[in-house]
């Protein structure tokens, strides 16, 4: 260490070892260093609870975002205005060579009626191709069947099970045939139910993803979406990549390039902006709720140091005969209060580290309920919480500190 800082750090060094000294300390009152390490674990509380509970949430962000991650593509290439747009087997040709383009998929997506008996449902109806599996992992989340998806004169269907129990195939036998019902793309006025195109097609497999997808999506093969929605050959509603993820950017430039203006490109974080900034904010609500609990419990760390000051009032004024003048005895007690905070938190995040270890390893604490795609509570720590925590309550314990500090220095000044 340089002179310099030496130099700066003595000073403080000399006010730290009067204020570990008030800390380890014994004193006339033994209700003093009670309510001082009361204090202490109080603050130890507060930081593992911050800690837990906000590992807990970045748990759940990251199961959302996996689930989220499986089921969107890498990049999504969508028309800019309506629902569909045209692209020749020339421009298509030209996305499948650009360089960290891994997979790709033509897409046609819209809205169709469902029904099988008595039993009717409105599900989004999303054809793809058969390279597909390489871009979405749907298949870690079937239930039962296979991920099948025929072809255009013999159709099938992959459903979300909250689609199939809509339609009343729960308890079913996969192999059901389903009617599906689509308006005209001609603009003529629909007035019964005849009217709308009516194609049929087999339960092939069923998948549990989260309810968002499991009651809106069904996937069939891209031909037969064509046909069903009465579409060109060349006609989209999207095309889905899967890419290295070093390249992506790049890829997104080239794609805008070769298609045009009249396309949107968007990678994963951009198909769902909202959904990661309501988290993201979720987040921070929890840390700043969290955080007024902490500022509740340092009012211990004011009445413990008030108390403090009152009991070494003798010992201030020593300090002042050798020279100490008031800011230095602010100084102790400031550093005093921020010293018992520092050793709160980290006994807090030991605590904290412990259990979230334990819950990761053993799954101590289990979910209600069977619908989610996993029974435990799931924990994520991160350092940046940690040191956000640490920092916080250092922070909360020196503005805590300030008035008894305060105090103390005043007392020797009215003393002088």
């Amino acid at each position: 260490m340089c002179l310099k800082w030496k130099r700066f750090l003595k000073p403080y060094n000399l006010h730290f070892l009067f204020a570990w000294r008030y800390f380890r300390g014994k004193y006339a009152f033994q209700a003093i260093q009670i309510i001082a390490w009361v204090s202490v674990v109080a603050i130890a509380i507060g930081t593992a609870a911050l800690i837990t509970i906000l590992s807990v949430s970045n748990g759940f962000t990251e199961i959302v975002k996996g689930l989220y991650a499986d089921f969107y593509s890498d990049i999504r290439v969508t028309p800019a205005h309506g629902k569909f747009f045209t692209i020749h087997d020339a421009q298509y040709q030209t996305l499948q060579k650009i360089d960290g383009v891994t997979a790709m998929s033509k897409v046609v997506e819209n809205k169709a009626l469902l029904m099988k008996g008595d039993f009717q449902n409105v599900a989004f109806i999303k054809g793809v191709d058969t390279s597909y599996g390489h871009i979405n992992h749907l298949k870690k989340y079937l239930k039962r069947g296979q991920t099948a998806i025929g072809y255009r004169d013999n159709p099938f269907l992959i459903m979300g099970i909250g689609v199939e129990h809509k339609l009343g195939l729960t308890q079913s036998m996969l192999g059901d045939t389903v009617q599906l019902y689509t308006a005209s793309r001609s603009g003529k006025a629909i007035t019964k139910i005849d009217q709308l195109n009516n194609l049929t097609a087999i339960e092939s497999g069923a998948f549990s993803v989260q309810q968002e997808f499991d009651e809106q999506y069904v996937f069939t093969n891209f031909a037969f979406a064509q046909y069903l929605f009465d579409l060109h050959e060349d006609e989209f509603s999207a095309i889905e990549m899967a890419v290295e993820p070093a390249k992506e950017k790049d890829i997104k430039a080239q794609i805008q390039k070769i298609l045009g203006p009249q396309v949107l490109v968007k990678n994963k974080y951009q198909q769902n902006a909202d959904l990661y900034k309501i988290m993201q904010m979720e987040k921070w609500i929890i840390f700043a709720i969290l955080a007024l609990i902490m500022i509740v419990a340092s009012f211990n760390l004011v009445g413990a140091l008030t108390m403090l000051v009152l009991e070494k009032q003798k010992d201030i004024y020593i300090l002042n005969a050798m020279g100490a003048q008031t800011y230095d005895i602010q100084k102790i007690f400031l550093i005093l209060s921020g010293l018992m905070a520092l050793i709160g938190a980290l006994l807090g995040g030991s605590l904290a580290s412990i259990f979230l270890w334990l819950q990761s390893s053993f799954h101590l604490i289990k979910l209600g309920g069977s619908s989610f795609v996993i029974d435990y509570y799931p924990v994520k720590p991160m350092w940046e919480d940690y040191l956000a925590i640490i920092l916080l309550v250092i922070v909360i314990a020196l503005f805590a500190g300030w008035l008894p500090a305060k105090k103390a220095a005043k007392k020797l000044q009215n003393r002088l």
